[in-house]
């Protein structure tokens, strides 16, 4: 893999040297072409940069028949004219033969190294994502890292007889507040938020934010009754008149559901059995 990106990578700054010297060589064209010959030039340059930007687009095929269409068409056409007519040749008509095909081969070249190059960033952003264990907004775990969690803690807990519950709490609004919200209020939103839930917990019960829409999650080593405590104390924090100063404009609430299930040993290993299953209380909380 490493040796095909150095590969790809160099066949993209060979393909943008190519460019330049066919750029250059348009100039020399224009520069040093006869007056009588300038509007021939023109828009034989204007036929070529169609062949070279469906090189870009990959349409490698139809960028490669054009310039080789205008190259013959030239070519048969000079030929005509130096034997038939007696035309004279320029220089500048054989810049014209080797034009086309190197425009359009050098961005096909390009298109090509970039489509590899591109496909490697993507699986590298994609294997980066795959490691991320923090929420970005609000800097907690979020949900791959719960489902980690949650395996360790419940086999811990069932090996020890003890309880473990998962709480799932949402905004009941969310889509409300994050039209009503600029972007960057929502963001001081779900960050307050989370910092109210942490501050309402235990040291020893872990919160999650486990989408980008402010939903999060608590791990919670007690059984489902006791887990009222929490919700109570959730809400006590979350319903102060000052709880989202400067970010709710007085008068705006913010109100949440909340859904929380024991963990029972049928669910096994399989700890999105186990999300899912507490996700559908929450319709129950109206």
């Amino acid at each position: 893999m490493k040796n095909e990106t150095q590969s790809a990578l160099v066949a993209r700054d060979a393909a943008i040297i190519l460019l330049l010297i066919w750029a250059f060589m348009q100039a020399l064209l224009m520069i040093w072409a006869p007056a009588d010959t300038q509007t021939t030039y023109l828009l034989l340059l204007f036929l070529m940069d169609i062949a070279v930007l469906c090189g870009f687009m990959d349409r490698v095929n139809t960028g490669t028949a054009l310039a080789a269409t205008i190259t013959c068409g030239w070519v048969a056409y000079k030929l005509y004219s130096f034997y038939a007519v007696g035309e004279t040749v320029y220089l500048t008509d054989y810049f014209v033969t080797v034009l086309p095909l190197l425009g359009s081969g050098a961005a096909a070249l390009f298109s090509r190294s970039m489509r590899h190059v591109n496909a490697e960033n993507k699986l590298l952003r994609r294997q980066v994502d795959e490691q991320v264990l923090v929420d970005d907004v609000t800097e907690l775990y979020n949900l791959r890292a719960m489902y980690r969690d949650a395996q360790m803690m419940t086999g811990y807990c069932v090996r020890n007889h003890l309880p473990i519950s998962l709480m799932i709490i949402q905004m009941r609004y969310e889509s409300e507040l994050h039209g009503m919200l600029s972007h960057s209020r929502y963001i001081q939103l779900r960050k307050r938020l989370a910092e109210l839930v942490m501050d309402s917990v235990r040291v020893e019960d872990k919160v999650y934010c486990i989408d980008e829409h402010g939903t999060m999650a608590i791990l919670l080593t007690s059984n489902e009754a006791n887990s009222a405590y929490v919700r109570s104390r959730i809400i006590a924090a979350v319903t102060k008149e000052d709880a989202f100063d400067g970010i709710l404009e007085r008068g705006t609430h913010m109100d949440l559901r909340f859904a929380c299930k024991e963990y029972d040993e049928h669910f096994g290993k399989d700890m999105m059995a186990f999300k899912k299953a507490v996700e559908s209380e929450l319709a129950y909380d109206v």
